[in-house]
């Protein structure tokens, strides 16, 4: 008898009901799966695409596991690519750009948490995402239906979007349609509307603790990359990766913890310092990025000043231990007097912020625009 059991970690109550529509034949044609990055969506995805190709999701079944290693021909899996130098998406053969696609699918068959570093912001060309549907109406290769996952759907500007709505609208029979979004407020409500959202929540620090434990880390470190990892197994794995070797350098630190240092000064040299040491921070921080995408570094940053916030927030209105930043207590000190109503506020305008960047806003602009809003008015004011 055939498996409907999904193998995704976390969001125990979507397995559910994701599980029921399959064993019953009733799956939606098209799912968009929200919620912050890392919380299992792509998981969940490939396990759905796992039941509607195969219809048997055991561990077992050789066909299931083509399509986990991202290798099963009736899998169509889509995600933001970057550009080749030189190259034009008008003038770049349909197959050159899904050998971009192909790429990133070998990648993730070694790794599931692997993430691209693009140092520009990537897209989903028009053009491709043309054929994908043409191949998507097509019957099976091999399997009994076909599936269709677009990571990071939030990357197609208003015409691939567009594009998508009237297939979103009437998939074929047999096929399922799989959006994946941290930011489905950047989807046009046609899409939206045409498809059933599922919003993932995070992962548990318990969970990711026995993910790090498994790649080898110590039980004590791993549970603090755990709670730092905010509930995201890819930053969770991200932070291990950058653990230093045991064997090399004694006084190596980890990278990704650093930058966090780094971010949460300029945080607090944007609120405790003067305007002039807010400018120098903001200036430096904008000149250059440290790493890969320095689009997407930024809006790194906002979200860590939102969850920043939120902390705050949290300690303001009565919690009584940190959440997230466990090792940052002599610096949530230094800010506690902050109220919760401009608590509120910063986190809203730092999403904001964060929309503006990802939509290439000139991110010293609107990072020097923000953090001065917030010393302005009600903002200003300090609890007493």
């Amino acid at each position: 008898m055939p498996s409907h059991t999904l193998h995704f970690p976390g969001n125990a109550r979507i397995r559910t009901q994701l599980e029921h529509a399959l064993s019953a034949g009733r799956l939606a044609g098209s799912y968009l799966f929200e919620g912050a990055p890392g919380a299992g969506q792509e998981q969940a995805a490939i396990e759905l695409a796992a039941g509607a190709i195969v219809g048997d999701t055991d561990l077992a079944n050789p066909d299931a596991r083509r399509v986990r290693r991202y290798q099963h021909p009736d899998l169509l899996y889509v995600l933001p690519v970057l550009k080749p130098s030189g190259r034009s998406w008008q003038d770049m053969p349909v197959e050159d750009i899904f050998d971009l696609f192909r790429a990133e699918q070998a990648r993730k068959a070694e790794d599931p948490y692997a993430q691209p570093d693009f140092l520009k912001k990537p897209t989903i060309p028009v053009k491709a995402l043309r054929e994908l549907l043409k191949l998507i109406s097509t019957r099976p290769f091999e399997g009994r239906g076909r599936a269709l996952i677009l990571r990071d759907a939030d990357a197609m500007d208003s015409h691939g979007q567009d594009t998508l709505l009237k297939t979103l609208e009437e998939p074929p029979p047999g096929r399922v349609i799989v959006l994946i979004s941290s930011r489905p407020e950047a989807l046009l409500p046609t899409v939206l509307s045409r498809c059933q959202r599922v919003p993932f929540d995070p992962l548990p620090a318990s969970l990711l603790q026995s993910l790090l434990e498994d790649r080898g880390l110590a039980p004590a470190r791993a549970a603090l990359l755990a709670t730092l990892a905010d509930g995201s197994a890819d930053l969770a794995v991200q932070l291990a990766a950058a653990e230093p070797s045991p064997d090399g350098d004694g006084d190596a630190g980890n990278p990704l913890l650093e930058q966090r240092e780094a971010w949460l000064d300029i945080l607090e040299v944007c609120e405790l310092g003067s305007e002039l040491q807010m400018l120098d921070a903001v200036q430096a921080f904008t000149r250059t990025g440290s790493r890969g995408n320095v689009t997407r570094e930024r809006a790194e940053f906002l979200g860590l000043a939102q969850s920043w916030y939120r902390e705050l927030l949290g300690l303001a209105v009565g919690e009584s231990e940190p959440r997230l930043f466990v090792d940052q207590r002599a610096r949530l000190t230094r800010l506690a007097g902050l109220t919760p109503a401009g608590l509120a506020e910063r986190i809203q305008r730092c999403e904001k912020a964060r929309a503006q960047i990802l939509g290439n806003a000139n991110a010293q602009l609107t990072l020097l625009g923000l953090f001065f809003g917030f010393r302005q008015g009600a903002l200003a004011r300090r609890a007493s």
